[in-house]
């Protein structure tokens, strides 16, 4: 029996959940105008692993763990103290005047830094093991995931589409890189640093709430 089906509906879903732009897409887009495409790229390949496995973790039945509230609330300010720190981190880039090519302690210039970044900024939100647990359901009650392949093809779907979406949205920061000048960086650095602390506040308010 073909696998397609199941592949394609993990695309669907891991690229639209990608495709709201949040704090790791303010991130990717940050990354591509100081640091070219490869970091934005590599940033997509650390929020696809990460989606893969959490969507694993979920297929498996992790996601009833986080009905305990003690662990739920745990992981959900751990995830808000990592957010807060990646967005004080590009707050304080927004306040040093320098090109876009510079090299300076605590910015992501590497890919491998680049993604390292984006499994533990993805890593951040343990409630994402929830979603995925409620959309394989769906998927089960809907005879996509019936055999281990199609749970395996499913899963590579879901990476397929966060990184689909990740890829698109380098490329179309990467089209747009040269018309950046060094103080339009910053704006893009404050931008991101606020909106990635301002999720990382969401998610410590849906911990303890």
């Amino acid at each position: 029996m073909s696998v397609i089906p199941a592949w394609s509906a993990g695309l669907g879903l891991g690229f639209l959940v990608a495709l709201p732009l949040g704090p790791i897409g303010l991130l990717c887009v940050r990354s591509v105008l100081r640091n070219g495409f490869l970091c934005g790229f590599a940033i997509g390949l650390g929020a696809a692993a990460i989606d893969v496995l959490y969507a694993g973790l979920g297929l498996a039945g992790v996601g009833k763990l986080l009905d305990i509230s003690v662990l739920r609330t745990a992981l959900g300010l751990a995830g808000a103290v990592v957010m807060a720190y990646l967005g004080f981190r590009s707050v304080r880039s927004a306040f040093r005047a320098r090109s876009a090519v510079v090299d300076t302690e605590g910015e992501t210039v590497q890919p491998w830094e680049a993604f390292r970044t984006a499994l533990t900024a993805t890593a951040a939100n343990p409630a994402t093991i929830g979603y995925w647990a409620a959309a394989f359901a769906a998927a089960t009650a809907a005879n996509v995931t019936d055999t281990l392949a199609d749970s395996l093809a499913m899963l590579v779907g879901v990476g397929s589409g966060t990184l689909l979406w990740f890829t698109t949205l380098s490329t179309g920061a990467m089209l747009f890189r040269r018309w950046f000048t060094a103080r339009m960086l910053q704006g893009v650095d404050l931008l991101a640093g606020v909106g990635v602390i301002f999720f990382g506040g969401v998610l410590a308010y849906q911990a303890i709430g």
